[in-house]
């Protein structure tokens, strides 16, 4: 659809800022003041007492502004408008940090199409000679001419041929500020006139009353009844001006901030995603984005009582939302027993609902994901050939204690590695035993499974450094919030190690999701330890695809969208989230644009978004919600909230509960506002990645 604005011309503007005094003003020193309640005039009908309602009952006025009440107020009338505008090109003007207190006010009026079109043919016939004429005298002016022939002769075609309709527009933007000395009209009109904008806003002097009734709620374009000063055009460049009225996004669930175009605030539940919960979150070091998950799953907790939480934390980065939620910490590592190879039953409904789950398959693979990780990366010698006699001994491990295919034995107690120790001893001493009976067979078996167990006996055996991975589990979903801290192992251990053990802990509450009847939210911080392992992505795609089942929303935050298009299984991965969030990133915008098929204002926005230092009051992200879209947003945090995330329990202590602002459904505050429905008295979104 063309958006263009008509190539004809309003009436001339030019001598607007050096317009004369009229009645309504002496000369340009003068002040006074107009009262009115005061005249005395009665008020009839139902619009005159509207307009009583709305409009302040005194004005102060100078040339170029205007005090109502304790507020001044200087209003720019918009004379030109781009040829061509884009879609949203108005966009800076809500957004810009200069123009928060700025009012913008569009009058739009619907055109005749047949006078439309009279007057265009009119203007193509004063073109067409023009040009006749230029060409002959060889003129260059002839292209300009030819360019503003070929533009009327367009929009003519577009209207006469198509349901594209013409409208008459005038704009107003109305900067606002408590003295005269801090209306920053300048900015505004610097910001209104660079691109992709490209307006250009005119003072009107001695006519700020007039421009300021028009900028106003009573939609009286008085200004323009005078100087008849409306610009036509198109139904595609009026469609291109209402960035601000989308945006809005609200059901019962948890803020997780405000729209940056219009501040209302985007208010959703995970679990009404029709297309799963899982959730990634991505933004540099210091971008904000581990303030904004701590709030989520603040809020989370506050909205709904009977959501278990889990964070699993390498860098004891959740410590204090933990002990503010009075959540139960579990220390990875030491004695705590942690058994990769556990398998807890499928719910019955499950099994019902989805044609394709193979719990016993799942497992088997997953426990060959662990083993992979931990004879690549740990041991330092990749499994190789000696894949298929560790399969056979893993599935031996699980037939030895009644664990098949069939559903109704996963309820058995899971073997451990030491079982599978067990199976690997036996196949050297007698691999017959296991269907192995040529002596090539017999050779190849024992030389496999003396090779494996080389490498599994130190680190497993008792007083070895995986030793608490050889025993069951011990750790349970009781808790409402439970924190899985990996800080112990992040310091004495290297990467590899850390990796191993944070997909352990994957695979463990994904075994115990399956036994409650709860919703989970299960948040992994620096998921790069997983999504760089490639052995582990598989596995990771079908806990994924299957979490909706087990009411289990899987949130994976890191540093780096690279992790997510590593290979194919991460880009599944990707697009089985159905929210995601971008703080700022530093990757190239061509690489952010073809990774989450955003838009150039999109990555615009998530290259430039502010990363919460205390002066901003906020951090900004772009929050992708699947079949909805996009929606650039602002986080804020409420004082107490503050606390609970940076301050735990001992700091909540101190504060008021009822001071909190976590929205839990919308007719409830939003956050960042005082109840007495003030300005926020704190709005702190630190990061501390």
């Amino acid at each position: 659809m063309i958006g263009n604005l008509l190539p004809f011309t309003s009436s001339d503007s030019s001598e607007t800022d050096d317009e004369a005094p009229d009645e309504e003003g002496e000369d340009a020193e003068s002040q006074f003041t107009v009262d009115y309640e005061a005249d005395g005039e009665a008020v009839d009908g139902i619009p005159e007492i509207h307009q009583t309602v709305v409009s302040p009952s005194s004005i102060e006025r100078t040339p170029s502004a205007l005090r109502t009440d304790t507020q001044w107020a200087q209003s720019l009338w918009v004379g030109e408008y781009p040829d061509a505008p884009m879609d949203g090109f108005l966009e800076k003007l809500y957004a810009a940090a200069e123009t928060q207190q700025t009012d913008v006010s569009i009058h739009i009026d619907p055109r005749d199409t047949r006078e439309t079109l009279d007057s265009l043919e009119n203007k193509i016939e004063d073109l067409e000679a023009d040009y006749e004429y230029l060409t002959e005298k060889h003129r260059a002016s002839a292209r300009g001419v030819e360019k503003d022939l070929e533009d009327h002769q367009e929009m003519y075609d577009v209207l006469r041929n198509t349901t594209m309709q013409a409208f008459d527009v005038s704009m107003y933007l109305t900067v606002r500020g408590n003295d005269r000395e801090n209306i920053d009209a300048e900015s505004v009109s610097t910001t209104a006139r660079q691109a992709p904008a490209n307006l250009t806003p005119v003072t009107p002097r001695w006519s700020q009353l007039k421009t300021f009734t028009s900028a106003s709620p009573i939609a009286l374009d008085q200004f323009n009844e005078t100087l008849d000063s409306k610009t036509p055009m198109l139904g595609g460049a009026v469609g291109a001006m209402f960035p601000f009225v989308s945006g809005a996004f609200a059901e019962p669930g948890i803020e997780y901030g405000t729209y940056a175009l219009n501040s209302s605030p985007l208010i959703l539940d995970r679990f009404k995603r029709q297309t799963g919960y899982c959730m990634m979150v991505i933004g540099r070091l210091g971008a904000g984005k581990s303030f904004a998950t701590k709030l989520r799953l603040v809020r989370r907790a506050m909205f709904d009582e009977d959501t278990v939480v889990i964070m699993l934390d390498p860098m004891r980065g959740f410590a204090g939302v933990n002990e503010a939620l009075d959540g139960e910490r579990i220390t990875v590592g030491g004695r705590r027993g942690l058994n990769p190879l556990e398998i807890k039953p499928t719910p019955d409904h499950v099994l019902q609902e989805v044609d394709d789950i193979d719990p016993w398959g799942e497992q088997i693979n997953w426990v060959m994901t662990f083993f992979a990780t931990f004879f690549e990366h740990v041991a330092d010698h990749p499994l190789g050939e000696r894949n298929q006699t560790l399969r056979r001994a893993v599935q031996e491990a699980y037939e030895k204690r009644g664990i098949t295919r069939d559903p109704e034995t996963h309820t058995r107690d899971s073997p451990t590695i030491h079982d599978i120790i067990t199976v690997l001893e036996e196949m050297v001493e007698d691999p017959e035993e296991y269907g192995y009976v040529t002596d090539g067979e017999q050779e190849a078996v024992q030389s496999d499974a003396q090779s494996l167990l080389k490498d599994l006996r130190p680190s497993f055996r008792e007083g070895g450094e995986l030793e608490n991975l050889a025993r069951p589990s011990e750790f349970d979903l009781d808790s409402k919030v439970i924190y899985l801290d990996l800080h112990q192992e992040e310091g004495t251990r290297g990467r590899a190690e850390t990796s191993l053990m944070m997909q352990v802990l994957f695979n463990s509450v994904y075994e115990r999701v399956k036994q409650t009847d709860k919703r989970v939210v299960f948040c992994i911080d620096e998921a790069h330890y997983l999504m760089n392992d490639a052995v582990s992505l598989d596995f990771l795609e079908t806990a994924v695809r299957h979490s909706r089942h087990f009411d289990l929303s899987l949130e994976f935050i890191t540093q780096t969208g690279g992790e997510f298009a590593l290979t194919p299984e991460a880009r599944t991965i990707a697009n089985l989230c159905s929210l995601t969030v971008l703080h700022r990133v530093n990757e190239e915008k061509e690489k952010i644009a073809k990774w989450f098929d955003l838009s150039e204002r999109q990555v615009n926005w998530v290259t430039s978004a502010k990363a919460g230092e205390d002066e901003d009051g906020y951090s900004e992200a772009l929050v992708g919600i699947d079949q909805e879209g996009w929606f650039p947003l602002r986080i804020r945090a409420s004082d107490y909230e503050a606390h609970v995330i940076d301050g735990g329990a001992a700091d909540v202590a101190e504060l008021e509960p009822e001071s909190t602002t976590s929205v839990t459904n919308p007719d409830s505050r939003p956050a960042g506002t005082r109840a007495d429905g003030g300005e926020p008295t704190s709005t702190t979104s630190q990061e501390d990645d």
